[in-house]
């Protein structure tokens, strides 16, 4: 049973396209999978249903004391389960801010379906926030995905240095499976920067890297894993081989 964050505070970092293209690729290979979906944007909501909306979402789980067994919603299309998001995360930090216990609320919430599932991978938003906090604090480790740019070495210290804080602060250890190289061209600055991770932070990095490819968007808006929409393409091949490294 694994529990993971895809976690990068930076936005456009393809985060929320590895958190779904490697959840349908674990599916594929035969396992059970949720998503949930905690960015306020609900980017990986939108991608796989489109502009569909729902009566409960992970917000109605964390504040309204609703059971999560009753947000979630399967994708044939995707092959795995969905909790969603909604544009009223952007605010619960503060509804949270006086609730005891707020940084664990989604470990307890989680703990009736843990034995449904061979995996659960949270999509975090583009922040380190309290919701984050709840994402790291219910996983076991995490997936950092990074564009192999100068600016992604200064999210990576953000994130370890959030780690550290949690252990510290809350007593709790997550681990760090690795890094996923997006949206990669065979450029000096990238070599340089998959260097640096492994050397300077002695994180692993996947071999097997994410391709800049546009039929990657363009299995976005088909609400589609690309595996699927093009599974010829450069981008599908290496998700599906990355999936394969990560299990």
């Amino acid at each position: 049973m694994a529990v993971v964050s895809v976690i990068n505070q930076k936005g456009g970092v393809a985060k929320t396209t590895t958190s779904l293209n490697v959840a349908s690729n674990w599916a594929a290979m035969g396992k059970r999978v949720l998503l949930i979906d905690l960015d306020p944007q609900s980017s990986a909501t939108k991608a796989v249903f489109g502009d569909q909306e729902f009566e409960k979402t992970i917000f109605d789980v964390v504040m309204n004391q609703c059971l999560i067994e009753d947000t979630i919603v399967h994708s044939d299309r995707f092959d795995f389960d969905v909790v969603p998001a909604e544009i009223l995360l952007s605010g619960i930090d503060l509804q949270l801010a006086a609730h005891f216990g707020r940084e664990t609320i989604l470990r307890r919430k989680l703990e009736p379906i843990l034995r449904r599932y061979d995996a659960i991978l949270f999509d975090c938003s583009p922040s380190l926030g309290l919701m984050t906090v709840n994402a790291l604090m219910a996983s076991q480790d995490i997936i950092i995905p990074i564009c192999p740019e100068y600016f992604s070495l200064k999210g990576i210290e953000l994130i370890l240095q959030t780690l550290q804080n949690i252990r510290t602060g809350l007593g709790y250890k997550v681990g760090v499976r690795g890094v996923v190289i997006t949206r990669f061209r065979d450029r000096r600055i990238a070599k340089k920067v998959i260097e640096d991770v492994q050397e300077v932070y002695g994180l692993k990095v996947y071999s097997n890297y994410i391709p800049d490819n546009i039929a990657v968007e363009e299995a976005h808006h088909d609400h589609s894993p690309v595996h699927k929409y093009a599974p010829k393409c450069a981008a599908a091949k290496a998700y599906t081989s990355l999936a394969k490294e990560l299990w």
